[in-house]
């Protein structure tokens, strides 16, 4: 019997920087590991409507495109209560994203984790928002984000074989 399929989302603010990159960092990640790849579905939102519809910050595609990834990444979407209801995991990138989901979100089943508690779990810090800064700011917020998805898998993993 194949593995229950798990649903996914990053969360930001606008939904054009930092979720939008993690989420192009996860898909490449799980389309890598052949316990995820096909039974995980990863999008992301934000918890402001200010982009809805608009492609991801040139400034976060090019960070991206310097380190590899050729995923175009989508739209900026709404993260709104039925969408964070109809996820397993919701990664937020600050304790202020953590604290409008968890307002918003009434489905029990659904895990929220602080992005840098996956590579530290005793950290509280915040994915810093690199919008605006410069180049570098991006490419440092890659590689955070870097490191939380690889420690994410293996707990994805788990998740998924453990349904």
């Amino acid at each position: 019997m194949p593995p229950t399929d798990l649903r996914v989302a990053t969360i930001c603010t606008g939904n054009i920087c930092r979720s939008p990159m993690a989420e192009v960092v996860l898909k490449q990640f799980i389309a890598a590991d052949l316990d995820l790849a096909g039974h995980v579905t990863v999008t992301s939102a934000g918890i402001a409507n200010w982009h809805v519809g608009d492609e991801m910050d040139p400034r976060a595609r090019q960070a991206l495109a310097r380190a590899g990834y050729g995923e175009p990444g989508s739209r900026a979407q709404y993260a709104s209560a039925d969408y964070l209801n109809g996820q397993d995991v919701v990664l937020v990138m600050t304790r202020e994203h953590l604290a409008s989901v968890r307002e918003r979100l009434s489905n029990p089943g659904t895990e929220v984790l602080l992005w840098r508690r996956l590579i530290d779990p005793s950290s509280d810090l915040d994915v810093a928002d690199p919008y605006y800064g410069a180049e570098r700011e991006f490419d440092d917020c890659l590689g955070v984000l870097e490191r939380g998805a690889e420690a994410l898998i293996a707990r994805l993993r788990a998740l998924l074989l453990s349904q």
